[in-house]
């Protein structure tokens, strides 16, 4: 299963982080910016989103994506 974390970025001051793997950690703006990247990047298989607090300890979200690119549940 494919996790994608969205984090505060530590480089970058009120951004946000898509964290897909080592190296793999595209840079936006805004939170909603980096989970509809993340939406994007399951291409069919199954995986969760796991959205951070503005502090990056906890995560405040959970989004599920089924293999067929839809994603039902969110919370």
């Amino acid at each position: 299963m494919k996790i994608i974390e969205i984090r505060p970025s530590k480089k970058f001051r009120y951004h946000w982080e898509a964290n897909e793997g080592e190296g793999v950690q595209p840079t936006f703006a805004g939170k909603k910016d980096a989970v509809d990247y993340a939406t994007g990047r399951f291409g069919g298989c199954a995986g969760e989103i796991h959205v951070y607090s503005q502090d990056g300890s906890t995560v405040e979200e959970k989004i599920s994506v089924n293999d067929q690119n839809k994603y039902p549940t969110a919370g």
